[in-house]
């Protein structure tokens, strides 16, 4: 029998490794007058460090699991960095939305729609001497350009999967 101090010393621990050591299940208990059984404490000392060399061969030992995880912060720091720069640009008017594109194109094309809608009127007011077969012509290829001026506005996301596709092959 021994004292704490003493198991301690002879298996090569502090006084507080050994108490770290208590609170594991299966570690030999103290009689009642608190002295230790140094053989149970070497046989247990002996198992618990094949077990933490198992454990340590067969997951990573602790530098790996600090350089993995310097890694993540690493990269997680370039991911933060290229979204302030995308942010900048956003802000700075020189990145823009597709969602924004679409909008303002798909505006621009009923725009574009309406203002071909009036040229026929625009076209007999300004040359009364046209003829109705003139004029009819114009608005049957006017009235075509503005239903494609109508679809483009349809046809934007279409468009934008087609040009992704065609960029990145």
């Amino acid at each position: 029998m021994a004292t704490q101090t003493e198991v301690a010393r002879h298996l090569s621990l502090t006084d507080r490794q050994l108490r770290r050591l208590q609170k594991l299940p299966g570690a030999p208990v103290s009689n009642k007058r608190g002295q230790l059984d140094l053989d149970a404490w070497r046989d247990f000392y002996i198992s618990y460090l094949r077990r933490s060399k198992n454990d340590v061969s067969d997951g990573e030992p602790e530098e790996d699991y600090e350089e993995k995880l310097l890694i993540a912060r690493w990269e997680l720091t370039a991911e933060q960095a290229v979204t302030q720069q995308l942010k900048n640009e956003v802000s700075k008017g020189k990145l823009i939305d597709t969602g924004f594109c679409i909008f303002a194109l798909s505006k621009l094309a009923m725009a574009l729609s309406s203002t071909l809608d009036s040229i026929p009127l625009s076209m007999q007011r300004q040359f009364p001497d046209l003829t109705p077969r003139h004029i009819e012509h114009l608005k049957t290829l006017i009235a075509k350009g503005a239903n494609q001026c109508a679809r483009a506005g349809d046809k934007l996301p279409d468009l934008l999967d087609e040009y992704i596709r065609a960029t990145t092959e």
